[in-house]
């Protein structure tokens, strides 16, 4: 999760490497642009990312945000799951997913994380979610005009 392995008897499944927080922050990323979602251009149909690291889909899409004439002014992520607990490597899980956006301000990205009390699939624990909010702004134009 966030690009850290985590232990713990279960783990997860999907066509990449199942990274719920990363994909989240994708999503969210994407939207804010207008750029559709992580589906579109990163398809599970497609066999180029069967199995590929999330931190590298959000640094692809770290790079269509700023391609798009945006910059990126902060992240805030919160994971349900009743477990694993993931607060332990919140540190090295900020490190990376930084490092991944190619941010270097520290506040740029927040963490939390919440359960569902035990309630609906998460609580019962047969998965978990993750949810983010990003602020963009518009890059300023270049100095010969272009933005």
């Amino acid at each position: 999760m966030g690009g850290v392995r985590i232990p713990h008897e279960k783990g997860l499944l999907g066509h990449s490497d199942a990274d719920v927080l990363v994909h989240a922050i994708c999503d969210a990323l994407l939207g804010a642009c207008g750029l559709d979602d992580i589906g579109v251009h990163f398809p599970d149909s497609d066999p180029a990312y069967r199995g590929i690291s999330s931190l590298e889909l959000l640094r692809k899409t770290c790079m269509m945000v700023a391609a798009s004439g945006f910059r990126i002014v902060n992240v805030d992520a919160v994971v349900l799951a009743e477990a694993p607990k993931i607060m332990p490597f919140r540190r090295e899980i900020s490190i990376r997913i930084l490092q991944a956006m190619q941010v270097a301000a520290p506040q740029a990205f927040n963490l939390k994380a919440t359960t569902t009390e035990g309630c609906g699939m998460i609580g019962r624990g047969e998965g978990i979610g993750a949810m983010a909010t990003v602020l963009i702004e518009r890059r300023p134009p270049d100095r010969d005009g272009a933005s």
